[in-house]
């Protein structure tokens, strides 16, 4: 595939290091956007969005929106956290379970195996499809197309006043996809691996996490 073919798109708070493993792993494999949540450094191989100022846990939305507004035109997208890696053969294998899908409502496929078996934020039970969960939730890695994003829109202020837990944004995005009656789906072995820094919360310290 060319580089028309698949954007990577990126969120990154204090880990240099981690995300710029990731985006050496990308290089010639695709476009990649990299948003920075306020970050004093640049990620070298790709294009990088810096409001300059630190939005953390209850302005991740706001950092979202800028990515997804930053996106350039391709055929698929891959939402990658800053604390994973994603190789050529495991980004193949989810364009091709992606693409056996047969269903005309399928809006994302969740390439991290976790929480499986869960009603994450809809109540929605998984149901076993083969080589995928058919669920009611995605958080923030993930396969779409173009579609995803017109559906989702502009994400609103979901400052929640909360000091532990998610952001808000991986629980928008689900509702609202499921409500439109899409179809959201999960892989059932990872096809991301966490690194080190994983588990090491940037959005809630001294909490392991492992939603955005």
């Amino acid at each position: 595939m060319g580089e028309k073919d698949i954007a990577f798109l990126i969120t990154t708070y204090n880990r240099e290091e981690s995300c710029q493993r990731l985006v050496d792993s990308l290089q010639g494999l695709g476009e990649v956007v990299v948003a920075h949540d306020g970050n004093d450094y640049s990620i070298s191989g790709a294009t990088n969005l810096n409001p300059k100022i630190h939005l953390g846990k209850e302005g991740y939305w706001r950092l979202v929106n800028m990515l997804y507004r930053n996106r350039p035109v391709c055929k698929y997208y891959l939402m990658i956290p800053d604390d994973f890696l994603i190789c050529n053969s495991q980004i193949a294998k989810a364009i091709e379970i992606w693409e056996s899908i047969k269903d005309d409502k399928k809006i994302c496929l969740n390439l991290f195996a976790d929480r499986t078996g869960c009603r994450c934020w809809t109540n929605i039970y998984p149901v076993d499809r083969g080589n995928v969960w058919k669920t009611g939730w995605v958080d923030m890695c993930f396969l779409c197309e173009e579609k995803f994003f017109s559906n989702i829109g502009t994400i609103p202020d979901l400052r929640i006043g909360r000091r532990y837990g998610s952001s808000g944004v991986g629980a928008y995005i689900s509702k609202t996809l499921c409500r439109k009656d899409f179809s959201l789906y999960q892989v059932k072995e990872s096809l991301v691996t966490p690194q080190p820094e994983h588990d090491d919360s940037q959005m809630n310290p001294k909490v392991i996490s492992r939603t955005r």
